[in-house]
């Protein structure tokens, strides 16, 4: 069965969900692309069988939940909503999280209650199958604001909570304390393995991992030649300002090259085989502007990546150069 008609029990979500996520963030939301090129990846991504779709109420400079709403007005009048994962987040003020690494964050229960709505108003829903708490680490984390998620889910606006992390302080919490959230968001790829323990505990306790930054934000594929696009500029620049892309770049070039001399299948599809290959994970998030790099990932064959081949790349993160997650 191709990958992405397949289907992951997400934790304790009971959630069905395709191991191939599409992120609908990142230049997909920008102005500047072109609505009806964002609207076919979504269409394309759902036709191959993709049944994930995350986003979040800042992302895009606050474009990409309208933009997406837009785009769902369509398609939900020809796939059941049920058979949808829909994810968005909130908490964050800033419309280019993740850049600056100083972005603005408000998780107070009138905040999250109102980003919440805000959210279903611009995707045209009425209700998120997992929100998420974008960033917040556990010093955010209170009775009121648990108590405010537990109202959103009472009146239906909601089914499953997360927490959207790049943490790892954050992540022992959420173990230490299963029951406070039903899924996390984190960024996992073979140039942060240090990640698989946590990922353990995480599936131990019940708690669904989706994996975010699969391909370590491009580190992990090889330069190609080819005309310059304005999507490709916009993502370059956000590799070398991002303060976590900037680690995991001082570290790549060893794992780059273990994962071009994988020839089983291309380097995309061998870092997703890698992350999916954890039994921890239930589905990776991809994030692109071209159908043809998601029909890539999705011809991932995770059987392709031999035990001797997942082994070279432990070796490669092993050799001291492996980038340690926070």
């Amino acid at each position: 069965m191709p990958l992405a008609q397949q289907r992951r029990t997400l934790g304790r979500t009971g959630l069905a969900v395709s191991p191939v996520g599409l992120g609908c963030s990142g230049f997909w939301g920008h102005r500047r692309f072109p609505e009806q090129s964002a609207a076919n990846v979504v269409e394309h991504a759902l036709a191959q069988g993709v049944n994930l779709l995350d986003t979040g109420h800042n992302y895009s400079g606050f474009h990409a939940e309208p933009r997406l709403g837009r785009i769902l007005r369509t398609l939900l009048k020809q796939y059941p909503r049920d058979a949808l994962v829909i994810s968005s987040k909130g908490g964050t003020l800033t419309g280019q999280a993740g850049v600056s690494g100083a972005e603005q964050r408000n998780f107070s229960p009138a905040a999250i209650t109102a980003s919440c709505e805000a959210s279903l108003r611009n995707l045209g829903l009425d209700h998120l199958d997992i929100y998420q708490l974008h960033g917040a680490s556990e010093h955010d984390i209170n009775d009121d604001l648990l108590a405010a998620l537990q109202r959103l889910r009472e009146r239906g606006l909601i089914r499953h909570t997360g927490i959207n992390t790049h943490s790892a302080s954050t992540l022992r919490w959420m173990i230490a304390h299963p029951d406070a959230f039903d899924v996390v968001l984190l960024d996992y790829n073979a140039l942060q393995q240090d990640r698989e323990p946590l990922i353990d505990q995480l599936q131990a306790v019940g708690i669904g991992v989706l994996a975010g930054t699969v391909l370590a934000q491009g580190h992990l594929l090889p330069a190609r030649p080819r005309l310059p696009r304005l999507a490709d500029g916009w993502y370059l620049a956000r590799a070398w300002l991002k303060p976590s892309s900037r680690q995991l770049m001082r570290s790549a070039r060893q794992m780059r090259r273990a994962v071009a001399a994988i020839r089983s299948q291309r380097p995309a599809q061998t870092a997703f085989a890698y992350a999916l290959g954890h039994p921890g994970v239930a589905s990776g998030i991809l994030g692109t502007t071209r159908t043809r790099s998601l029909d890539e990932v999705l011809a991932t064959r995770l059987e392709a990546l031999t035990p001797a081949e997942r082994q070279q790349l432990v070796d490669a993160f092993g050799d001291g150069r492996g980038s340690p997650s926070h």
